[in-house]
């Protein structure tokens, strides 16, 4: 082999290993970059799923204060419930104190409860598919006092047996898909269920005003309650369970006045 031989071959490696080096440099980058974007995937994924999965974050201050108020509700579920019993009369009475009661009892506890518990943990999650649940079951509940003791009769069965397998089908669902992923399906249900006792309005209106004064009320009470919800900003989840408060207090009044004080 002559030295000008041996040059070029040099030359040549020298050129080769150049291009390889270039090579594994520029696969390495590609590996890098892919692994960093599978890790950035993975990484959202994560987060999606986390927000689906656990409720919105609050300050212990706003889960204390959320505990509270709606521990007070719990409290006078109980006292509502003594003061019905004591003016019943009537088996439908009792049965639709005891239903009301509770509806009432349930929902601000399993509330108060859901919101006692740690960000994270999975006892809250569980508690939050059964503060989601209770509402279904509180409209439901607030409407025995009215269908026994004041509608009766043929349409009061039809609306209760369409009213609870509503009821059923939205509590079922909350079971099986949480209360997150299928929230734009519960919020109207709630909407409806709630504003269907607009179907007894012109009995109420004609024979009972003040009663539709203050089932009106609350309704209204109810709905305006959900602008807080939804905005959820700080503090805004506190005063939405004021008007929850608020509104089961108002109708609770009418209720009680003007069908087991009458």
């Amino acid at each position: 082999m002559t030295k000008k031989t041996y040059r070029l071959n040099k030359k040549a490696h020298k050129k080769q290993y150049r291009l390889s080096k270039k090579e594994l440099k520029n696969n390495y980058k590609n590996i890098r970059k892919n692994l960093r974007n599978q890790y950035i995937s993975e990484i959202d994924l994560e987060s999606k799923e986390k927000q689906i999965v656990n409720p919105p974050y609050r300050t212990i201050l706003e889960e204390i204060g959320n505990s509270v108020t709606h521990g007070i509700g719990s409290i006078l579920s109980i006292v509502f419930y003594v003061l019905m019993l004591i003016h019943s009369n009537t088996v439908n009475e009792y049965i639709a104190s005891t239903i009301y009661f509770l509806g009432l009892f349930f929902e601000f506890t399993m509330s108060t409860l859901y919101h006692a518990f740690p960000y994270g943990s999975k006892v809250k999650r569980i508690f939050r598919r059964f503060d989601y649940s209770s509402i279904y079951l509180l409209i439901g509940a607030s409407f025995a006092p009215i269908l026994l003791c004041y509608i009766g009769g043929i349409y009061g069965t039809i609306f209760v047996i369409i009213q609870w397998i509503i009821i059923i089908t939205g509590v079922t669902l909350v079971a099986v898909f949480g209360p997150t992923r299928l929230k734009f399906i519960h919020f109207p249900l709630y909407f409806i269920l709630g504003w269907s006792a607009l179907i007894f309005v012109p009995k109420m209106f004609v024979n009972d005003f003040n009663l539709f004064l203050y089932i009106l009320g609350g309704g209204i009470i109810y709905t305006l309650g959900i602008i807080p919800f939804f905005i959820d900003k700080k503090v805004s989840h506190f005063i939405w369970h004021f008007f929850v408060l608020a509104g089961a207090i108002v109708q609770w009044l009418g209720i009680y006045i003007y069908l087991y004080l009458k």
